[in-house]
């Protein structure tokens, strides 16, 4: 059965691991695993959405929570799913393009975006309109 996680977290100020090879590392056990997803960083805040069986999902969640670029850790759902949202992603990472940053902007409140006062599903929007724009701009690079 297909399950979503999402959890937010902030980056460690001592974390020893740059962000290509937390992303780079993070793909590579997603796609041994079978989990698709996506990851928001904007350079302290994380936001991140898994998609997959339980027990993988279980696994990747232990993983990031041992994790020396984590803390404040906050699971926001483990929920079924009906569907998965980043199927073409082992990892989908988003961190500042323009496109990004509008619909960061979409979302904010008081001019500065608060993940940990939104809800759960307004969340699941904000990743879900992240990966729209992610292909509305693949299409008009075309």
């Amino acid at each position: 059965m297909l399950y979503h996680l999402l959890y937010i977290s902030e980056l460690k100020s001592d974390a020893s691991q740059d962000m290509d090879t937390i992303v780079q590392r993070s793909r590579d056990y997603n796609k041994d695993h079978h989990i698709t997803g996506a990851l928001w960083f904007d350079g302290t805040v994380f936001v991140q959405m898994l998609e997959g069986d339980r027990m993988a999902l279980s696994g990747a969640l232990a993983r990031i929570m041992r994790s020396d670029a984590h803390h404040n850790f906050e699971l926001v759902f483990f929920e079924p799913a009906a569907e998965r949202i980043f199927s073409d992603w082992s990892m989908a990472y988003y961190h500042a393009s323009k496109d990004e940053q509008d619909i960061v902007k979409k979302f904010a409140t008081d001019n500065s975006f608060r993940p940990r006062r939104m809800s759960a599903q307004s969340l699941i929007t904000f990743m879900r309109y992240l990966e729209m724009a992610r292909h509305v701009s693949a299409a008009n690079s075309i």
